[in-house]
């Protein structure tokens, strides 16, 4: 998500969690608060004791969803009724204790089974919201989600903007129209300042990689997240703001004041948190005995080890290696 080199808060972490990876997300509605009282003040009461602590670790789904609502394509058929796929998902793991943030991508080609049908496990999202969604990680992980961070496309370019940007590696040249606005946009290999829609050509781009192309559109979009939970973490006297930007434009079950108490709580231990990233397998082929479909086959021992060792508080990575990104 994204949530990932901290140095300083979670906010971001949870945050970040959320926004980025990128992810993208629709939805965005508010989680009400008691009437009159401020994220400001939320923040407070957090960090003199009084928000309600979790000391146990627990997962958040990170999801951005691929919906055209609000954007260039939405009076496209195939597109015109505002459902869309979960076109990144991410677990993150929040560790309030040890002050660890674990993200793992789930190839949305993942092949699963819906209604006695093979089909690929971002359909989930289409068929049955953020609820089908999770239920179908949860199958493959064995991991219970507590809590899920929902964007789409128009309001991952939102939150980034309202964050004044950030600044992150673009791996390769590349070059995708903006999905929102229409205008097709450049972007040179190297270290820079993105937008919103920058950022989300960054987090979509994939046909240009030599390569894994799914799996290297993912590690962009954990690095999105990484470069968010900096952003956020280089201004503690903002969190409130960031955490008002994020509520703004993300769909979430995750109350506001919970929130708020597990970013105070990393605020003030900004020296310990660590942050790990990987993914579960991402390799995919053509299967025949499934009329063709690319899908990445289901291997459940693998993703059993892969979150054997996160739930141990180890690198995914080390399960899992990570792909070499290559311009084609």
């Amino acid at each position: 998500m994204v949530f990932v080199k901290l140095k300083q808060i979670v906010c971001a972490a949870a945050i970040a969690c959320s926004v980025f990876s990128v992810l993208l997300l629709a939805g965005c509605q508010q989680q009400p608060t008691d009437e009159g009282v401020s994220d400001t003040q939320l923040m407070k009461e957090a960090s003199d004791g009084e928000g309600k602590a979790q000391e146990a670790p627990f997962y958040v789904l990170v999801v951005g969803n691929d919906s055209r609502t609000g954007t260039t394509e939405i009076t496209k058929e195939e597109y015109a009724d505002g459902t869309g796929r979960s076109d990144t998902m991410m677990l993150a793991r929040i560790d309030p204790k040890s002050f660890q943030v674990t993200l793992v991508s789930v190839p949305r080609d993942t092949e699963t089974t819906l209604d006695g049908s093979v089909t690929k496990i971002n359909e989930a999202y289409r068929q049955g919201g953020i609820e089908g969604a999770i239920e179908q990680v949860e199958l493959l992980t064995g991991v219970k989600i507590t809590y899920y961070l929902d964007m789409g496309f128009v309001e991952f370019e939102n939150f980034v903007n309202e964050l004044g940007g950030i600044t992150t590696n673009v791996p390769i040249d590349m070059h995708l129209a903006d999905i929102v606005s229409g205008p097709n946009i450049e972007l040179s290999a190297g270290t820079q300042q993105l937008d919103g829609p920058q950022s989300l050509v960054l987090a979509r781009m994939r046909k240009m990689y030599a390569g894994d192309i799914e799996a290297c559109r993912q590690i962009q979009d954990r690095q999105i997240v990484e470069v968010a939970i900096d952003k956020v973490a280089s201004d503690p006297a903002g969190a409130a703001a960031h955490i008002d930007a994020l509520v703004d434009n993300v769909d979430t079950n995750w109350p506001i004041d919970e929130l708020t108490t597990v970013v105070s709580s990393f605020t003030s231990n900004a020296d310990k948190i660590k942050v790990l990233s990987g993914t579960g397998p991402y390799v995919g082929d053509f299967m025949e005995e499934h009329d063709g479909m690319w899908l990445v086959p289901r291997d459940e021992a693998t993703w059993k080890k892969v979150m054997e060792v996160v739930d141990a508080g180890g690198d995914p990575a080390t399960v899992v290696p990570l792909p070499e990104v290559q311009a084609a």
